[in-house]
Parts: C-alpha cells; structure tokens; sequence
C-alpha cells in the first residue's frame, strides 16, 4: 500500500509479493520418449507429447509451445497438453487465453487437481479472486496433502480481507511442507497486515534460510525491519534483492519507500522510475512516486503519475486519496472532496471513532428530521475543524446525535456543539437512522472557499475557566504569546518537516518583550526543559504543563494576546475560537492551508506564514518577530503608557 499523503497515515510499503508457484507441469517417463526435430513428419499422438514434455521440462518454451499447438491443432485432445499450454500462454502474459485451455483441461479430466490449481492462479491475475478461492479450495479437495494451493489459497484470502484465514491456510502449507520457502515468505506478508511485525520478521527470515537467493523475501525484510523502524539494516535487505535480481521491480518500489523513511527522497525517486522502467503498468510505484513528487512540490507531475495509478489500476484508493491531496491543496474542492471519499477505502483506512451499526450515508440526502449519527475520525485537530457543521445541520432541521473523542467532550459541550456527545463504545447502539463520517461533511455541505458556510468563532471555554486564568495572567505586564512547536509523533512519520525545533522560536525574543506560554503537551515538551531562553516563560508554566484537558486549555488561550504554532490541533482551537493565531507552515503544507496567502476561508482570525525555502525556518521566525513586534508589541506598549 503507497504512502497517503495525510496527516496520520501511514506509509505501507510492504511488497505485494504473492508467490504463486509456478506452472505445475505432468512428470513423465523420460525412457519411453521419442525425440523428434521436424513437426511436418507424421507423428504418433504420443511422439508429440513427448516431445513438447521434454522441451517444456528443459525449458525450451517456444519449441514446447509449437508442438502443443501442433497437438491440439490436430485435434487430438489430452489434458495435459492443454494444461501445460495454459501454463506457457499464462507467463506470456495471454492470461485470458490461458484461462480458456486450462478450463479445456478441467473439462477433458475434471479430477485433476492441478489444472484448479493453475485456473485459480490465472483467475487471480484477472483479478477474479472469489472464483479462483473456489478453484484453489477445488485443487485442495481433490489433493488434501497439496501444500503449494493451501498457500496460494492464503495469498486469496488475504487479497480477499481475510487476515485470519489466510494465516491459517499458510501455516497449513508450511505443515505440509516444513521447506516450502514461498510460504514462510507468504506467511510474513500476511503477518505484516495483521501488524504482527516481529513473527513476520521471524517467518521471512526462515524463507531466506530455506532460500538463500529468495529475492522476493529479502525484499519482504526490509520492508519488515523498516516498519520495526530499523531503517538502515531494511535498507541493506532491500539491496541484497536487488543484487539477487537486479530487475525485480517491488525490491526497487521497496527500497524506495525505505529511503523516504530516511529522508533520502531524491534517491528514493529514482528507485520507484527505475521500478517503473522494468515495470510500467506497476500500479503502486506510479501512485507513490506521485507522493514523493507532491513532497518535492512538483504538484503538476505528482498528478500526471497519480492518474497513471488510477489508469492501471481504476480502484487505487491511495492513488486517489493523494490526488484529492493535490485538488484540495490547489483550491479544488469540488474534484478534491469527492476523490477524498477514497480514504476509507485504503488499505489503511483513517481511525474511525466508533463502530457504527446503522446505513452510512453514500451519495443520498437526507431529508430534515431524519436521524443523523455524525462519527468523528483522524486527529483531534480534525474534530476541531470539521464541528463546527453539527449545530448547521441541526439549525437545518436534522435530527443529529455526535459520537467524539471523549477528551474533547467538556470542550464540546461548552461550545454548544453536543450537549450529549456520545463516547465512541456507544456508537453501536444507535439502531435507527443513518451515519457519516465527519470529514465527508464538507463534501455533503458543498464546502469550498467561496462557501465556507461558518466563518464565525464556535469554540468556547466557560466564563468560570476564562476569569480563573485572567486572574491568574493578570499581572503580567508584557504581551502574553502562547507558543506550540511539535506535532504528534505518528503523524510526523507522513506529515515530516511540519514541527519546529523549540530553540528556533528564540529568535521572537531578540527584538520583542515578550512572555511566553508553552501549549505543548506530550511528544517535544521535553525540549522546554533545555532550551536556552526559558526565563521568558511565564512562571507559572509548571501549573500549565499540568493542565491537559482542552476545555481548560481553551480558556489559557484565551487569555494569550496571539498564539504562535506549527500546523497542530492547537491552530484548530485557537482559530475556531476566533483568537489571534499565526501559522507556521512548511513549503507543502497540508491542503486545508492551501498553497499562496496569508489567510485562511477556515479561520478569519488566522494568518499564515509560509516557508520560502524548504526547512528553513529561521528565515520565518525572523518575519515573525518582526511582524510581532509591529502589530504586537508596539502596540501593547503604546496602550499601557
């Protein structure tokens, strides 16, 4: 699965290496061959069998194809014949040809238990996977010690969503045949998925043992040790395949996506063009060079190789989730939130905050009065956001129930967004009416910057919170600047270069007297503890640290004169508070800030700050300061002479 180019989602690189084995040809007795070299001579039904078998098994395929077509020209009809001519138009890439021989063999000898195997193999190249479920399980009824269709049988299932089974069906094979790499291999794709990293690991490990020039499987490490976060060690793996097989494509698309992992992006580029160059219908390479592309700004090619994607293969979820990315950030919401649809349909679909039971909306309308369950997903931030549309509907005449994070739900109520927000174990009570997802309000509402539909302030703490922090700020006699500079950790493996280094915010004190309020929680707050200017932090940043619950913090924010931050949830409250709030935005920010200005159609009260130059930041703290000290500080000063 490719990277999704959102705020916290992850990258899945993890090959999508399904080893069929190959062609299951007919043994025979090499004793009794004829060998002949002139097909025009008037050969024996078995004179020609022979000979095909004897060029098929010394790998002659083109000498073996013509005496198979000689052979069924003539009318003559054996099931092997037509069985090891499917196998051959298969790996000539005839696969719908292939399909039809191999069916001709099953029909001429239907308890052939290799023949199911080899349609179950050509019918998942076609993309049939429930009918070739059906011929492998076929194969394995007629054979029940048939070890390479119980792992083949896996590779569906898996396919198929069936993590469990397709376990189940590769420890089989491995039961059958303890050495039998290609399923030691298989079994640690499948444990990848189901997020069992380390007995993948140890799975993997055991192909290679059995294989030791299995490149397949030494590409499957890398990705493993790179998912464990052994970066370098994922790397050698991922070159050790490409040594093995210098023209296998998924160990150059793998390495690739180690090396975005480690920040090498212009090398990872050319290893997806070169897994494209020995692949050019490779679907997934196309859809994460797209990716990479949108991080190195080059928004008109990265659309180019994500619609490549989508022409190879029409159902790339990812593919399609990175290009409403590029819609959405060029200002195309229209195209851009029906592609974003996509999302849930990825093989690592965005955290949902609940497990409804009832009917998700799709394309219908619902008519006023109408239940209504509206589930929140993603990040904090993004409830933030996106809340702001439940009192809408509801003011428009829907009946609506919000299933939230419960660590917002104090702030929630006081904003009068919910008075009842339900936790997200109780989304499955809900037995009537229809649900959908927050995130696909905008889409529904027909949400764009010509129809913002709320503009104004919709987050509030309470009157008692904000007068026990004035009360408490109050003495301070220098501007009061709230400060956040790190993102969550997990959103940053896909959202890199957002955060700022704490001790680059220093530079706001250089020509600026300021007090400083540290908003950050969790994950860099540790940064505080060693930066070099923390005697210009309020003195009672200790009690703030302490203070984790949004309501409360909600209520600091409101008594900060601006809030200064790095694209976190931290800009989405201050912002639905209607505060003063400057964003901090990286080159390629993320496509709610858009790609030009200064403001945002999202918060009136916000304005941002783009960086010029890829991870320069200190070239935007010294804008910063300076528009701080001309629009803050002057004027602070100038209003308490």
């Amino acid at each position: 699965m490719v990277q999704s180019y959102k705020k916290n989602d992850g990258l899945n690189s993890f090959s999508e290496v399904s080893i069929f084995s190959g062609p299951l040809f007919i043994e025979w007795n090499q004793e009794n061959m004829i060998i002949s070299t002139n097909i025009e001579n008037q050969f024996s039904k078995e004179e020609i069998i022979n000979q095909a078998f004897m060029c098929h098994s010394k790998g002659k395929i083109s000498e073996a194809e013509k005496y198979y077509k000689y052979f069924i020209n003539q009318g003559f009809n054996d099931y092997r014949v037509f069985n090891n001519y499917g196998s051959i138009l298969k790996d000539l890439g005839k696969i719908k040809d292939a399909e039809i021989f191999t069916r001709k063999a099953i029909e001429l000898k239907p308890d052939f238990a290799d023949s199911y195997y080899n349609l179950g193999n050509i019918l998942h190249n076609l993309g049939n996977l429930k009918e070739a479920e059906i011929f492998t399980r076929k194969a394995i009824e007629l054979k029940p010690n048939f070890a390479e269709a119980y792992s083949n049988l896996g590779i569906l299932l898996r396919d198929l969503g069936n993590l469990k089974e397709a376990e189940i069906s590769q420890r089989k094979a491995i039961q059958l045949d303890p050495k039998y790499a290609n399923a030691h291999n298989n079994l640690g794709t499948i444990l990848i998925e189901l997020g069992i990293l380390k007995e993948a690991e140890i799975s993997t490990r055991k192909a290679i043992e059995l294989n030791s020039n299995f490149a397949e499987a030494y590409s499957n490490l890398g990705s493993i040790l790179k998912d464990l976060g052994q970066l370098k060690e994922g790397e050698i793996f991922q070159r050790k395949a490409i040594e093995i097989n210098p023209y296998l494509a998924v160990a150059h698309y793998n390495l690739g996506n180690t090396l975005i992992g480690l920040g090498k992006f212009k090398k990872a580029e050319l290893s997806h063009l070169r897994a494209i160059e020995l692949n050019p219908n490779f679907a997934d390479a196309h859809a994460n060079l797209g990716v990479i592309l949108i991080d190195n700004g080059k928004l008109k090619e990265a659309e180019l190789s994500l619609r490549k994607a989508i022409q190879i293969y029409p159902d790339h979820a990812e593919a399609y989730s990175n290009l409403a990315f590029i819609e959405l950030l060029k200002g195309n919401y229209q195209s851009g939130l029906e592609h974003y649809e996509f999302r849930f349909k990825q093989k690592k679909a965005p955290s949902l905050h609940g497990n409804p039971v009832i009917t998700k909306i799709d394309n219908q309308k619902v008519n006023k009065g109408e239940k209504l369950l509206v589930v929140t997903e993603q990040g904090l931030g993004d409830t933030l956001q996106y809340m702001r549309y439940v009192p809408y509907l509801r003011n428009q005449g829907f009946d609506i129930s919000f299933c939230a994070q419960t660590k917002l739900h104090s702030l929630i109520k006081a904003s009068g967004i919910e008075a009842n927000p339900l936790p997200p174990e109780q989304s499955a009570l809900i037995s009537e009416g229809q649900w959908i997802p927050l995130l696909s309000l905008p889409r529904y509402l027909s949400i764009s910057p010509e129809n913002p539909i709320i503009t104004k302030p919709y987050i509030n703490s309470t009157i008692e919170l904000n007068q026990k922090w004035k009360n408490i700020l109050y003495k301070e006699k220098r501007p009061i600047i709230g400060i956040n500079w790190q993102g969550n950790q997990e959103t940053e493996k896909t959202y890199q270069g957002r955060s700022i280094p704490l001790e680059i915010f220093s530079i706001l004190n250089h020509q600026n007297e300021i007090t400083m309020i540290s908003l950050q929680k969790g994950f860099g707050s540790e940064q505080l503890d060693h930066c070099s200017f923390k005697n210009k932090f309020i003195q009672c940043q200790d009690q703030i640290d302490l203070t984790w619950d949004f309501l409360e913090n909600a209520a600091i924010i409101e008594n900060c004169d601006l809030i200064i931050t790095c694209d976190t949830s931290i800009a989405h409250l201050a912002g639905g508070m209607g505060k003063k709030v400057w964003l901090l935005l990286r080159d390629i920010p993320f496509w709610t800030w858009g790609l030009e200005g200064d403001s945002s159609f999202w918060y009136p009260s916000m304005r941002l700050f783009r960086q010029k130059e890829r991870h320069n930041w200190d070239e935007v703290m010294e804008r910063v300061s300076s528009e701080l000290k001309a629009e803050i500080c002057n004027q602070y000063d100038f209003k308490n002479k």
